[in-house]
């Protein structure tokens, strides 16, 4: 039990009724689980006594629950005693949206952050195949992008933070999610929905597992405002805008584009 927690116990006893407190060290003594408490070792005793006893009897981490435990039993309404020492739930705010890099100017950074830079250096000492082993199937990567938001405490129905969890199936981040990558690396990923963009035009018909996950790839890329005006200065063979004097802005920019449904076949 941390500190805190046996202090809180303390505090909480202290603020009892004198009726209330008498009705707690009853219910202990009268406790039929074992460890018992002995009705000596709490007659007449102060709360600090008690809480002393409860934790040396209980052992730190069972004490607080056999105190709420009592106070439920005597009616007594622990709820303040609950709200300063257990610890809430974390709250799920990711909603897929990437926390795209910036210089220190505050522009959009198009070059690999030192993370990216490590797994590259990792996959090149370990001579790792970039390109190795199968391309999965778009319903298995959909499903593990579920299981993965679905472990994190994510909404699975959210489609958008389904898709930032897929994971990347070829090169030398395989391995790692569409969000990751517009964190740590946005030129390779320019670099791939461009040159993605440029084979689908005469690839239309190509419904391969890669041809799709990249698809995918473009949609979530693209659907950024500043992303997707650094695949348009690649198409042309324009250079990355780092230093564009347009200010940007956090997050997505208002486009005409709008998200879609992900369901893999219905792409092109």
């Amino acid at each position: 039990m941390a500190p805190k927690t046996k202090k809180a116990i303390q505090d909480f006893l202290e603020n009892l009724t004198a009726g209330n407190f008498k009705k707690f060290c009853q219910a202990l003594v009268d406790r039929s689980d074992k460890p018992r408490i002995a009705t000596s070792k709490v007659e007449g005793k102060d709360f600090l006594d008690v809480t002393n006893v409860i934790v040396t009897t209980f052992g730190e981490a069972k004490a607080l629950d056999v105190v709420i435990e009592l106070l439920t039993e005597c009616k007594i309404n622990a709820a303040d005693l609950e709200s300063k020492t257990r610890k809430r739930p974390k709250v799920f705010v990711d909603n897929g949206d990437p926390a795209l890099p910036r210089t220190s100017s505050g522009e959009l950074e198009t070059e690999p952050s030192q993370e990216a830079l490590n797994i590259v250096a990792d996959q090149k000492q370990a001579k790792a195949t970039r390109n190795g082993g199968p391309v999965k199937e778009p319903e298995e990567v959909e499903a593990d992008a579920v299981a993965r938001v679905r472990s994190e405490g994510g909404d699975p129905s959210n489609e958008w933070l389904v898709l930032s969890r897929f994971i990347i199936q070829f090169g030398q981040y395989k391995g790692q999610t569409f969000k990751w990558l517009l964190e740590n690396h946005v030129g390779y990923a320019v670099y791939v929905v461009a040159t993605h963009q440029d084979e689908r035009m005469w690839k239309r018909d190509d419904r391969s597992p890669l041809m799709v996950h990249k698809d995918l790839l473009t949609q979530y890329s693209i659907a950024y405002a500043e992303v997707l005006k650094e695949v348009k200065l690649y198409a042309t063979g324009g250079q990355p805008s780092t230093a564009s004097s347009s200010r940007p802005t956090q997050g997505k920019q208002k486009t005409s584009w709008k998200k879609k449904s992900f369901t893999p076949y219905n792409r092109y």
